[in-house]
């Protein structure tokens, strides 16, 4: 199973993205610095990074921070929802029987 983050973390790290990008061009320039190949990486770090999180935003797939591996046969407790092996006549963490 993939987990992405939400939409509302999605949108807030994209326009963060863009506004850090922006804050940075503005420094560098303030501090007199040429334009160069940093401030090319420094934009295109911001515009991707930028670009995945409104990805993830408005997309139905997204991009997943992490997968989890989950046994396909095993299941979760009908009482305190913990996992379940696939054998287990009893849950583990509270004892309740299984169907």
């Amino acid at each position: 199973m993939k987990v992405r983050p939400g939409r509302e973390r999605s949108l807030l790290a994209g326009v963060m993205a863009l506004v850090v990008m922006v804050v940075g061009l503005v420094m560098m320039g303030g501090l007199g610095g040429r334009l160069g190949w940093f401030t090319f990486l420094w934009v295109l770090v911001g515009l991707g990074g930028a670009a995945a999180s409104f990805y993830n935003a408005f997309s139905r797939r997204g991009l997943p921070l992490y997968e989890v591996d989950l046994e396909e046969d095993a299941g979760f407790c009908s009482q305190c929802g913990r996992p379940i092996g696939e054998g287990d006549r009893f849950c583990r963490h509270c004892g309740a029987p299984l169907r």
